[in-house]
C-alpha cells in the first residue's frame, strides 16, 4: 500500500472508495480488480457521465482502493457495502437495493458504518 494518502478513519476510507468507484466506471474495461463491480453492470453508466477522464495516479488510487474489499471476509457483508458505496458514488437509491435483496436499510447501513471502521483498522495496520 503507498505510504502517500493512507486512509486514517473510515470517512477516508469511505471516500476512497466512492472516489475508486467513480473512476472506475469512467475508466473499466473489466478486467482485474475493475471487475469486483460486475454483479450490477448498468452503474457504469449512471456514474461515468459526470469525468471522463482521470490522471494516472488517481487511476492507481483507485484500483488500490478497490483492492480494500477483499479485507471484508464476510461475502455478504462485503457485497452490501459494495452496494452502498455506488449508490454514493451516484449509481442508484441504496433504498431499492435493500429492497430488492430483502435488507433493512438501517441495519446495513449501520452495519455498513462497522466495516468501514474495521477496514481503516486494517489499511492502518498494513500502512
Amino acid at each position: 500500500m503507498s505510504h502517500v494518502n493512507r486512509p486514517q478513519s473510515p470517512e477516508d476510507v469511505l471516500e476512497r472508495l466512492i472516489e475508486a468507484v467513480e473512476v472506475n466506471a469512467a475508466v473499466a474495461k473489466g478486467d482485474g480488480p475493475r471487475a469486483i463491480f460486475s454483479a450490477w453492470p448498468d452503474y457504469r453508466r449512471k456514474i461515468a457521465r459526470r469525468k471522463k477522464t482521470y490522471p494516472p495516479p488517481q487511476i492507481s488510487r483507485a484500483e488500490e482502493a478497490l483492492t480494500w474489499f477483499s479485507l471484508i471476509d464476510d461475502t455478504d457483508a462485503r457485497r452490501a457495502l459494495q452496494f452502498e458505496i455506488m449508490c454514493k458514488a451516484g449509481g442508484g437509491k441504496f433504498s431499492r437495493i435493500c429492497e430488492k435483496y430483502g435488507w433493512k436499510r438501517t441495519t446495513v447501513t449501520s452495519r455498513n458504518k462497522i466495516l468501514l471502521s474495521c477496514l481503516a483498522t486494517k489499511l492502518r495496520a498494513l500502512g
